[in-house]
Parts: structure tokens; C-alpha cells; sequence
């Protein structure tokens, strides 16, 4: 299938193999969902520059041999040539080497796809579903960059025109030397101006580009007090609706018949899930806005904490416990703490099934670098879906089967990721999961 080419009905956008004016920049969108596409061609629209979408990786190449992109919207998932891939292939192109790039997916930032993603020269990860204004500050900026460059690059290409005109003229005007010392100080000082005005638009340049990165993060605060201002004024009408839920049930139960029993069941079951959810959205809020309070933490204390816990809440379930010998690092013990019990809690939940469950607790030595482990028999996980498991509702199995929030885990990657470390998983399905994380420069202090 050919890239789109048909005209927008915004003025002065349009889709096609016709390069853009000197005015207007293009913006590549690659995607296999015309959904996706159009929602982020809705996004950029405002921009008022050409927009030319790609279903797949070979149409995005066969769009470079037309025409320069001042900045590539790319999705990693898709269909015969993946994103990474095409990144590949569009990096060892000569015309698009420093073409920027930013990947656009549902796949979470697990290190292995972000290091990969820009180790290929990806300039930025974006996790779908997209904040339409973050999306566009970012492209908007590589859309100036783009256009400065153009500009830089047609002064730069005057600059060498008078240069050449400049030999000419010496090499004619070689009898004539007082006139041509005279002319070759009128170039000079030409050329020293043009140079002069060239740093002071890159200086120019720096400092919008510095402007633009303020706003993004001014835009990144804005949503995390959005974040915790909703999930914040959600919870009186929430106590409210359950509150009037369970008087139903105490006063108005035997009046009822049995189908209209079985809905209020419901709504408080809902109710309690929802509040649930709020309660984990304020705490990733929160944790987005608190500082680290570091200190000197015995890993063994901590999770012995969170297992007293946890088997006072599990009856008389099998549980082994098999907790290793873990480091002592400088790191915040609250947030650590916390990270601990969401991992155990899930390790609890999913191995449910199972007549004996088997929980280990330990490190590893990864090349000098300390990781900590919390591995289950439970029932694990397909690898194909990992990536979705740090992100904020990305669930791996039905809520019939398992209950939680989806919220768990990106909060313990969002502690990670605070203290500098990375967190991964890896599993197989039936036969259970492990969840390892570093923190960073919390080196070990002892063993």
C-alpha cells in the first residue's frame, strides 16, 4: 500500500512524495493502525506543516528517497519490519542519519527496548495512550530545529558562493593588487558579519530549544498535580456512593428480591475496586513529587518487615519463604519498603493456584552491579507482554482471575527509576515469574 497522499482539509497541510516548500517542514507518521495515525496526525495538524503517514517500515524508506522529515514519529510494534528495524535501515541512509526519531508505543520503558531504542539514535520515548500536548511540544521543537538547520545551511551555502566568487576575483585581479586587497577587505568583513550572525542564531537556537525542554517539563508537573488533583476530589462522592450502597443492603436487603441484592453486591464490590485504584493513583502521584530521604538500610529488616505482614493476611495458605542474604545500601527505607510489598503481594496473588506456594528473596552480581531478586512458581508470565507490566493499568491477566489495580508496579518502577536503578521481569507462562531491580548509585555498603 502506498503512503497516504491525499489532501488534509486543514490549509497548507498535505500528504504526499512532493517535497515541502522552503516555508513548512514534514513530519513522517509510521504506523500499522490507521487509528493511531490519524490520532497523531490530529495532533501535529496544528502545526501547519506537511504530514505524510506510513503503514510500515518499507514505506517509511521509500518516503526518505522523496523528501528530507524534520522529525519521524515512529511505532515500535508492528508487522514484518518492526521499529527498530526500520530505525536501523533509516540511520544507514546517508540523507536520513541524523533524521531524529521518536518512538512512539505501548511498550513500557523497560531498559532493554529504551536502551535499544536509543542506542538506534531515537531522540525520545513516548508511551501510548499520547498527551496530545506533549506530543506536539515535542515534535514542534524538532520542527524548529529543523527549519533553523535549513536556514543555517542556505546562509552556509551563500557563505561558500561569495568565498568562490571571492578566488575568482583574486585570480583576476592579480595585476591589480591595491584593488584587490581593497575588495578582499570588503569580503572579509562580509564574511566575519555572516559568521557573527551564524553564532548569534545558534545561540538563538539554544535557547529555544532550552525554552522549549522548560515547557515540557513545566507541562510534565502540570499532569502529575491533574493526576493527584482527580484521583484527590474522586474520593468523597466515592465514600459517598458506598456509604449509601451498604445502607441499602443493612436496611432494604430482605425488601429487595434477589437480582437487585446481587447488583448492590456489586456496586460495593466496584466501589471498593475504584477506591482502591484512587488510592494507588495518589500514591504514584505523590511519589513523583517527594524527595529522597536516603539513609543506611539493612535489605533483610526491610523485607522481613513486609513477610510478618504478608503472612498475617495469608491464613492458612502454603507459603515457603526463602529469604537470602541481602546488602546494606544508602537508599530511602519508606520507598523501599514499598517496592518490597508490592512485589511480595504479587508473588502472594499469583501463586494462588498453587498447593505449595515458593517465594525467594536474594541478589545477584551483574558485572559489579548489585540486583535484587523476588522470583515465584507462580503462575507467570507471556515475555511477548512484559513490557506492558510497569505501566500505570497494564494488567497481564483478567480481574476475575487475579484482583489489583494495574497500578502496583509502575508505581515500584517510578522508586526505581527515583533512586537511579532499572527494574525488568522475566517468566514463562505456568511456571512462574521473577522481578529483578538495581537501585543506582545505592552501592552496596556491605554484604
Amino acid at each position: 500500500m502506498p503512503p497516504e497522499q491525499q489532501r488534509t482539509d486543514k490549509p497548507g497541510v498535505f500528504r504526499g512524495e512532493t517535497p515541502s516548500p522552503p516555508d513548512r517542514a514534514a513530519i513522517l507518521i509510521v504506523d500499522d493502525r490507521e487509528d493511531k495515525r490519524m490520532a497523531m496526525e490530529t495532533v501535529v495538524a496544528d502545526l501547519g506543516e506537511d504530514i505524510v503517514k506510513a503503514s510500515s517500515g518499507k514505506e517509511a524508506l521509500r518516503c526518505l528517497l522523496h523528501q528530507e522529515f524534520a522529525v519521524i514519529l515512529l511505532d515500535v510494534n508492528m508487522p514484518g519490519m518492526d521499529g527498530f528495524e526500520t530505525a536501523f535501515l533509516i540511520r544507514e541512509r546517508k540523507s536520513s542519519e541524523h533524521t531524529p526519531i521518536i518512538f512512539v508505543t505501548a511498550i513500557s520503558d523497560t531498559e532493554n527496548h529504551v536502551s535499544r531504542g536509543y542506542s538506534l539514535g531515537a531522540v525520545d520515548y513516548i508511551l501510548t495512550p499520547v498527551l496530545p500536548d506533549v506530543l506536539r511540544t515535542k515534535v514542534s521543537v524538532f520542527v524548529e530545529l529543523f527549519k533553523k538547520n535549513r536556514q543555517l545551511k542556505r546562509q552556509a551555502e551563500h557563505l561558500q558562493q561569495a568565498r568562490d566568487e571571492l578566488e575568482i576575483r583574486v585570480k583576476n585581479r592579480t595585476s591589480q593588487l591595491a584593488d584587490t586587497n581593497a575588495a578582499l577587505r570588503e569580503e572579509v568583513v562580509a564574511r566575519q558579519q555572516a559568521e557573527t550572525e551564524l553564532r548569534l542564531l545558534n545561540l538563538e537556537l539554544e535557547q529555544r530549544i532550552f525554552e522549549r525542554t522548560s515547557q515540557l517539563a513545566s507541562s510534565n508537573q502540570d499532569l502529575e498535580a491533574f493526576t493527584y488533583s482527580v484521583a484527590h476530589d474522586l474520593e468523597a462522592p466515592l465514600r459517598q456512593m458506598q456509604g449509601y450502597a451498604e445502607i441499602m443492603e443493612e436496611q432494604f436487603t430482605p425488601l429487595l428480591p434477589p437480582e437487585a441484592v446481587r447488583y448492590l453486591e456489586r456496586i460495593r464490590r466496584r466501589g471498593e475496586n475504584l477506591r482502591l485504584m484512587l488510592e494507588d493513583l495518589l500514591n504514584l502521584s505523590l511519589i513523583g513529587k517527594q524527595e529522597l530521604s536516603r539513609q543506611t538500610v539493612n535489605l533483610n529488616s526491610l523485607v522481613d518487615e513486609v513477610i510478618t505482614s504478608l503472612k498475617s493476611e495469608t491464613g492458612e495458605r502454603k507459603i515457603e519463604w526463602k529469604a537470602g542474604d541481602l546488602p546494606t545500601v544508602a537508599c530511602d527505607p519508606g520507598l523501599l519498603k514499598l517496592v518490597f510489598n508490592n512485589l511480595l503481594s504479587n508473588a502472594v496473588k499469583y501463586t494462588r493456584p498453587r498447593e505449595t506456594a515458593v517465594i525467594e528473596i536474594g541478589q545477584n552480581n551483574l558485572g559489579g552491579e548489585v540486583s535484587i531478586f523476588v522470583r515465584d512458581n507462580g503462575v507467570g508470565l507471556d515475555m511477548k507482554n512484559a513490557d506492558r507490566l510497569f505501566g500505570v493499568f497494564q494488567r497481564l491477566h483478567r480481574a476475575e482471575e487475579f484482583e489489583g489495580t494495574g497500578v502496583g508496579l509502575a508505581i515500584v518502577a517510578r522508586i526505581i527509576r527515583k533512586h537511579g536503578g532499572r527494574i525488568w521481569a522475566d517468566g514463562e507462562v505456568g511456571k512462574g515469574a521473577t522481578f529483578q531491580f538495581t537501585l543506582g548509585n545505592s552501592t552496596p555498603l556491605e554484604q
